[in-house]
């Protein structure tokens, strides 16, 4: 999904949610959450789905019309530094776009 299709759907109302997922040591995947369920990912360039920065994300964020999105992260800290993983999936954070 380019971002003038993410403005578009939103100012259609098919979007239920923006999630940025962070990836370790490697950068932030935007995916986008229809209305009907269907799941896709904002590109950041031709063939690159991975955003090299949060500062940069939000931005353009912010010019196709998101007002917040939810911020995952599949692995806690502790995991990444060999604790024991936590019972409980993180449910996120809502993080507002100002």
């Amino acid at each position: 999904m380019k971002p003038w299709q993410l403005s578009v759907a939103l100012a259609c109302g098919r979007v239920r949610q923006v999630e940025v997922l962070t990836l370790r040591c490697c950068g932030y995947q935007v995916r986008v959450v229809s209305q009907t369920g269907r799941v896709r990912t904002l590109d950041y360039a031709a063939g690159r789905a991975l955003w090299p920065n949060l500062a940069l994300l939000k931005m353009r964020l912010r010019r196709c019309g998101v007002r917040q999105v939810l911020l995952l992260q599949p692995e806690s800290h502790d995991e990444i530094i060999g604790r024991p993983a936590l019972l409980e999936s993180d449910p996120g954070l809502w993080l507002p776009l100002r």
